[in-house]
């Protein structure tokens, strides 16, 4: 009898943003240590795909484009008739979500995991690796995420990056303003980082990312503009050329952590401070939720740079 035959699939699902997915990670891992043999599928968002892609352990990605391809009763009837894992051995749905679940229960996974909670108090790494509590009373472990890329990158971003300088990354937007950092506070930050010579890099993707980023540059400020110019994998490497990242609750916070560069977290709502700051113990991090000046957040960095 072949691996192929006596192989478990565990099919993972997470189809939401950027940070959510990659807190998988550790779940992906935990599988790994405790069926070694397994091969691990991942069920991706399509914009998200680089992020599953690229994480420790993760076998293969199967993408799911909820709001393109897949979107609609056909499209994803379709998806379900040419879903190559059928009778998979395990489905982990990390979220409480009805279409994973359906789809799930339809390629007739003999194994179904689910969240069934909308509010989670618990972190949520931790939440995910719980889900491995229902099929194993083998001890779980709480493993750092791991985003395998090296610092290499392509030429048109290579070129802003010269040998003996310094650089520290910013990502100032999220998807809800509420816990987007200031633009003053943005300013104020580049100005007094570059005073102490440090380049900083800014990142982010949309629309609003981009207007934001022009507004800093009218007003004087001097960066690397890397706003839409990314992908998650360069994104990736672009942190580990760096020192640190100083970000507002998003995912590129995460992805820094994967790629263990340090980051300075500032959170503005703090009720999400128990469900997605980095665990201290697993990551080289600092919350900011109190004194969230530029001066705080500029010399809180260059402490955990200096650590």
């Amino acid at each position: 009898m072949s691996k192929k035959d006596t192989q478990k699939i565990f099919l993972v699902f997470n189809t939401s943003h950027l940070g959510d997915t990659l807190l998988c990670n550790s779940l992906c891992q935990n599988i790994k240590q405790l069926f070694p043999d397994s091969k691990i599928v991942f069920i991706a968002n399509k914009p998200f795909y680089e992020a599953a892609k690229y994480q420790k352990d993760v076998d293969e990605v199967i993408v799911f484009d909820k709001f393109g391809k897949h979107k609609g009763l056909f499209a994803r009837l379709k998806f379900i008739l040419n879903f190559p894992y059928k009778r998979a051995d395990y489905a982990i749905v990390t979220y409480r979500n009805n279409t994973n679940s359906l789809i799930a229960r339809l390629i007739m996974a003999k194994h179904l995991i689910e969240c069934t909670t909308k509010h989670i108090p618990i972190p949520m790494q931790e939440h995910f690796i719980n889900l491995l509590s229902h099929i194993t009373n083998n001890k779980i472990n709480k493993v750092p995420m791991k985003f395998e890329v090296t610092k290499d990158l392509p030429e048109q971003l290579a070129d802003k990056f010269e040998t003996g300088k310094k650089y520290i990354s910013l990502c100032t937007l999220t998807n809800d303003t509420k816990k987007d950092i200031p633009f003053d506070t943005a300013k104020n930050i580049i100005n007094i980082l570059s005073d102490k010579n440090y380049n900083v890099v800014l990142l982010g993707q949309g629309q609003n990312a981009y207007e934001y980023s022009k507004n800093l540059k009218q007003e004087g400020c001097n960066f690397i503009d890397l706003i839409n110019k990314t992908t998650i994998k360069e994104a990736g490497a672009v942190l580990k050329n760096c020192d640190a990242l100083i970000s507002a609750d998003t995912g590129i916070m995460h992805l820094a952590c994967a790629v263990a560069t340090p980051v300075v977290d500032v959170f503005y709502k703090k009720e999400s401070i128990t469900q997605w700051a980095p665990d201290g113990e697993l990551y080289k991090s600092a919350v900011i939720s109190e004194n969230q000046t530029a001066e705080n957040i500029c010399n809180t960095a260059l402490k955990l740079i200096e650590k």
